[in-house]
């Protein structure tokens, strides 16, 4: 296979993804995220009128399919960019090509050297938080920086994974001495004494009576006067987690649970697993409750769950919380990735980020939040008057 000449065929239609829908799971290797479902399902919601799709499947040459890129094309005021499917709002994470195993690389040159022969019909790539270890995607960027492209890759918050042991005891041995004591504490006060109770959705006569918890605790959490429901305020993110939820409950990928004490819900968890780990997506607690400390016995529970299913990380997803790191998380970093031709507007906008994340970098430790918010509102502003005169050249050829 790893002699043999590749074949690359770009599918424009939902429809003409049928007969590969079952080789897309297979590559998925389980992964929720990377699922056609899931990521159909994102398309489905979220594509604009203009947007077109733009998924590649790589084959070996009378075989199988070996590897698959799911990308689409933003035709936003006439400026064509390539994207990930599922980008955007904090939908997706750990998002790459798929690729058999071993093929990881090869499939990402073959990506990119089928970007290259299409040139015409983009102007620039955008892969938003890519792992640092997605080895296929980053094959892609690094053939196509070989080639004169213009490379830009900017770090975002890191991704943090529990590495997880066999037992629950052996996990709670990693914790820090003051950690493991009030774990155990908790756990005897309230898990243990079945004051509280872990209830968990089972079937879809459980999941809108989960999903309505997980509505009314996240937004206890992390609502605000102008989005009362936090993230779910979103209508296209609330339809899409709706249909996100059916699809893998009937995979047996969700785990919907929630904390109750005397019959009222304190604390939910929306996650979904695979195999090897358990994704630890949004969240809720009643901030009324913290006599009981819910947000602690609702991520010692999932973490429990998550051993007990045999996986071997608990992945917290993006973003440096500092909780994080005390439930012994490792930080792997996430980065975003923009790529231009080689013309004058490619290489004004590739300076123009480059300038931006030297003046993050640099400054963002130093100066004062205020300095920092008008000098990004500058660069912001740059831009839009920079998109503006782009498009009026574009109209005009």
């Amino acid at each position: 296979m790893q002699t043999e000449p590749l074949q690359t065929s770009r599918i424009h239609l939902v429809s003409d993804l049928a007969p590969y829908l079952d080789a897309w799971r297979k590559l998925a290797a389980g992964a929720p995220m990377r699922s056609p479902e899931w990521l159909l399902g994102w398309w489905e919601i979220y594509a604009a009128t203009d947007d077109e799709l733009f998924v590649l499947l790589i084959h070996v040459q009378d075989s199988g399919l070996i590897g698959l890129a799911p990308l689409y094309l933003q035709n936003a005021s006439g400026r064509s960019t390539l994207r990930l499917l599922g980008s955007g709002n904090d939908c997706t994470h750990h998002t790459t090509w798929l690729s058999a195993p071993g093929c990881e690389t090869r499939v990402g040159v073959e990506v990119a050297r089928f970007l290259l022969q299409c040139k015409s019909d983009w102007k620039r790539l955008l892969f938003e938080a890519v792992d640092a270890d997605a080895e296929a995607i980053h094959a892609t960027l690094n053939h196509l920086d070989e080639r004169g492209l213009l490379c830009h890759q900017r770090q975002i918050n890191s991704c943090w994974k529990i590495n997880l042991p066999a037992t629950w005891d052996d996990y709670l041995m990693e914790l820090s001495r003051s950690h493991r004591k009030r774990c155990r504490k908790l756990q005897r006060q309230f898990l243990d004494s079945g004051k509280i109770q872990v209830r968990q959705v089972e079937n879809k006569a459980d999941l809108q009576k989960g999903f309505e918890i997980l509505l009314q605790l996240h937004g206890a959490r992390w609502g605000s006067a102008h989005k009362p429901l936090g993230v779910f305020e979103d209508q296209q993110f609330r339809k899409f987690h709706e249909t996100v939820c059916r699809n893998l409950l009937l995979q047996n990928k969700l785990r919907l649970a929630w904390l109750e004490c005397d019959g009222k819900p304190i604390a939910v968890e929306y996650q979904f697993f695979d195999a090897t780990a358990v994704y630890a997506y949004q969240s809720g607690i009643d901030l009324s409750k913290d006599e009981y400390s819910p947000g602690k016995l609702s991520m010692m529970a999932a973490i429990q769950f998550a051993i007990a299913q045999g996986c071997q990380f608990f992945d917290l997803l993006r973003g440096d919380d500092p909780y994080k790191a005390n439930w012994r998380a490792l930080p792997e970093a996430c980065h975003d990735l923009r790529i231009w031709q080689s013309g004058i507007t490619g290489r004004t906008e590739w300076a123009m980020w480059k300038g931006y994340t030297l003046f993050v970098r640099c400054f963002k430790p130093i100066l004062p939040p205020a300095l920092i918010n008008s000098g990004l509102k500058l660069f912001q502003n740059i831009r839009k008057v920079f998109k503006q005169l782009t498009r009026r050249t574009d109209n005009n050829l």
